[in-house]
């Protein structure tokens, strides 16, 4: 069994565990691409999509996670459990929040604001807007 494999599994495992979601179909795509985040290290989905175990082609994995972001999920039934995850196992150290504002797709502009780890910022709160600049009013 590869890395990828092992990792896919685990997280697969565990989405079930915490979340209760309605179809099995959202419980796959969700551990497709924490572990496509896990493994490539990035949050784009070309890249996520070929860190996935699967026998499906690259593009198909990609448009299904396009498809799971477009759709309007609740997000405190999805993510809070993560994201408080997140907060628990780093309570122990000092928490550094970073806030960023970027450009998100077409005309869209994010205000994330996320917990500093290991150089990296894990997301825990953000804002999507319509707009062309990266400040938000």
């Amino acid at each position: 069994m590869t890395d990828r494999d092992k990792v896919y599994t685990k997280v697969k495992k565990t989405i079930k565990q915490m979340l209760r979601l309605d179809h099995q179909g959202q419980v796959v795509t969700l551990a497709m691409m924490i572990s496509g985040i896990v493994m490539s290290r990035k949050a784009q989905l070309s890249t996520m999509s070929s860190e996935i175990p699967s026998k499906t082609k690259d593009q198909s994995v990609e448009m299904r996670m396009r498809r799971w972001v477009k759709d309007d999920l609740d997000v405190e039934a999805v993510y809070l459990p993560f994201a408080r995850q997140i907060l628990e196992a780093l309570s122990h150290l000092p928490l550094v929040l970073v806030m960023d504002g970027s450009q998100a797709g077409r005309g869209c502009i994010v205000l994330m604001v996320g917990v500093l780890y290991q150089e990296r910022a894990l997301p825990i709160a953000w804002l999507v807007s319509r707009g062309k600049r990266t400040c938000f009013s």
